[in-house]
């Protein structure tokens, strides 16, 4: 009696143990089907932002081409109609042969004013590129130079002080005071700069070729170097 309840128990814990494991199993199935299920929609949705995207790209190069293919045809138009009046108004003066001529010369006209106004904002975009770019490495060298004089005024003063490296110019090897930006990140004297730049397109610091001739006031500099010029005077 005592081995049949025994084995009874045996028996019931056996059944436990397989429910149980039966419902683990259960669960894991069912988590795999909740990730895939999240994997599906993930992979739907990156599909659908892709799609939306490269709709809209086409969309915006469609219009950019409507929008040339219209300007061209505007000028064809424009074109076409002043060759007409140029037609009706001959027949006096320098004669008829010379209409096609002038047809091509303002053709060739509006082109090289197209051209023209590209070009120029490329350069507007360069130049605030440059004019950026060297605000910023300036701003590193005086903000260098700045620790300089305040760690040399803690030690005896000398007989005579000398001016800061930013605020001499490399072509003069003098004091500024008017000092300007040029592409190649560094501050000169203007009309030494000036002169510099009429006969070279290199840097005098580098010797590198400069992206542009252009020059920009370094408004901050030439304060720093007044103020520099009013504590020696004083």
């Amino acid at each position: 009696m005592k081995r049949d309840i025994q084995l009874l128990g045996e028996q019931q814990a056996a059944g436990e143990a397989a429910a149980a494991e039966a419902t683990a199993e259960a669960a894991a199935a069912e988590a795999a089907a909740a990730d895939a299920a999240a994997a599906a929609l993930r992979a739907a949705a990156t599909k659908e932002a892709v799609a939306v995207r490269e709709a809209e790209a086409a969309r915006h190069a469609g219009e950019l081409l409507a929008d040339e293919e219209s300007e061209a045809r505007a000028r064809e138009s424009k074109k076409a109609e002043k060759k007409k009046k140029k037609k009706k108004g001959g027949g006096s003066g320098a004669g008829p042969s010379q209409e096609p001529e002038a047809a091509v010369a303002e053709a060739a006209a509006e082109e090289e004013t197209v051209a023209a106004g590209e070009e120029a904002l490329a350069e507007d975009v360069e130049r605030a590129a440059a004019v950026a770019e060297s605000a910023r490495l300036e701003e590193e060298r005086l903000a260098a130079g700045e620790q300089g004089p305040s760690s040399a005024a803690e030690a005896p003063a000398p007989r005579e002080e000398e001016p800061p490296d930013d605020y001499v110019c490399s072509i003069t090897h003098e004091v500024m005071s008017d000092p300007v930006m040029a592409a190649d990140g560094y501050a000169y004297e203007r009309s030494a700069i000036e002169r510099w730049l009429a006969t070279k397109s290199t840097s005098p610091m580098t010797g590198e070729a400069l992206q542009h001739t252009h020059t920009f006031p370094n408004h901050m500099l030439r304060r720093m170097i007044r103020e520099w010029r009013e504590s020696r005077a004083s």
